[in-house]
C-alpha cells in the first residue's frame, strides 16, 4: 500500500507499507514472495541498514567471488532481494552475491537451513543519516521527497521512514548473532575507510576463496572511492556522493547533535556497540 510520511515541516516522503514496515516504492512481490525464495548454501549475503557501505561491500565482495577485476557497470540492485523479483536472480551462477537492508527475520525462511554467508555492514548513525536524507533527494522518481534536512533529521533517526530506525535495526542484529548459527562476519565502514586491505582480506578468508595479498590489493584499488565513481557512470552521482568518515558535522547543528547523544544514549543504554565518527 502507497503511503505518504512527513517529515517535520510537513514534506512529505512517498514509500510503501507492507507487514506493518515501510519500503521504498519497490515491487510488491518482490516483498511478497521473499519468504519463500530458495536460497543455497553457498549463496553469499552483504545486509546492511541503508546508506552503511553496501555498495562498496557488494563489489569488493563480486570481486573477490569472480577473482578477476572488471569494468563492468553493474549496479546492486541487479541482486537486491527486496528490490526485484526471484526470477531476476534465481538463475545466476554459484555463488550467488545478493544484499539487502532487511532484518534477518524479514529474509527467506530458508536462510536458516541453508546457511549462506552474511556480510553484515555497520555505520555511524549520523553520517548514514546524511548520506540517506542526500540520496532520498536524487531519487525524486521513489521517494517524490524536497524537503529540507533540518525537518528530516529527527524523524529518520527516530525510524519513521523506510527501514525504520537505525537503533532498532543493529540491536536487532546483535541479537541475531547471539543465537544463531548462520556464519555471520560483522564488518564497519569506518573500519574498511581506516585499513580496507585488513579489512578486505577479513572478508577473502570468512569466503574461504583463495585470492592472494597480490590480489586483494588489485580489488582494494580497483573498489576505491574515486575508481567506483567512475566505473559506476550510470547511477554514480546517486550512490556514491562522499563516502567520508565524519561529513555529519557539515549538516548537525549544535542542537541536534546535542539532542542526537541523548537520543544515542537512550536507545543504545543497554547495547555495547560503540561507532566512530571521525578518523584521526
Amino acid at each position: 500500500m502507497e503511503i505518504r510520511v512527513p517529515d517535520d515541516g510537513g514534506d512529505e516522503l512517498t514509500l510503501i507499507s507492507f507487514n506493518g514496515r515501510k519500503y521504498p516504492m519497490f515491487p510488491a512481490t518482490a516483498l511478497e514472495t521473499l519468504p519463500s525464495v530458495e536460497m543455497r548454501s553457498d549463496d553469499i549475503l552483504v545486509c546492511a541498514f541503508p546508506k552503511s557501505g553496501t555498495h562498496w561491500v557488494w563489489e569488493i565482495t563480486r570481486l573477490l567471488v569472480a577473482g578477476k577485476l572488471d569494468r563492468d557497470d553493474i549496479s546492486k540492485g541487479t541482486a537486491m532481494m527486496e528490490f526485484i523479483n526471484e526470477d531476476e536472480y534465481k538463475d545466476l551462477p554459484s555463488p550467488r552475491v545478493l544484499n539487502t537492508h532487511l532484518l534477518f527475520r524479514e529474509l527467506p525462511k530458508q536462510v536458516k537451513e541453508k546457511k549462506p554467508r552474511i556480510l553484515y555492514v555497520t555505520r555511524n548513525p549520523k553520517d548514514v543519516t546524511v548520506s540517506f536524507y542526500n540520496f532520498v533527494k536524487k531519487l525524486p522518481m521513489f521517494y517524490k521527497y524536497s524537503g529540507e534536512w533540518k525537518n528530516f533529521v529527527r524523524p529518520s533517526l527516530e525510524g519513521r521512514f523506510d527501514y525504520g530506525s537505525w537503533f532498532d535495526y543493529v540491536k536487532d542484529w546483535e541479537e541475531v548473532k547471539k543465537t544463531t548459527d548462520v556464519p555471520i562476519l560483522t564488518l564497519n565502514y569506518e573500519d574498511m575507510k581506516e585499513d580496507v586491505f585488513r579489512e578486505v582480506k577479513k572478508i577473502r578468508d570468512f569466503l574461504g576463496t583463495d585470492r592472494s595479498d597480490e590480489f586483494v590489493k588489485e580489488v582494494c584499488d580497483h573498489c576505491s572511492f574515486g575508481s567506483m565513481k567512475d566505473i559506476k557512470a550510470n547511477f554514480s552521482e546517486i550512490v556514491y556522493r562522499k563516502g567520508e568518515i565524519g561529513d555529519w558535522k557539515n549538516w548537525f547543528t549544535v542542537a541536534q547533535n546535542e539532542w542526537f547523544d541523548k537520543l544515542y544514549e537512550e536507545k543504545m543504554k543497554d547495547c555495547p556497540l560503540s561507532f566512530r565518527y571521525t578518523l584521526k
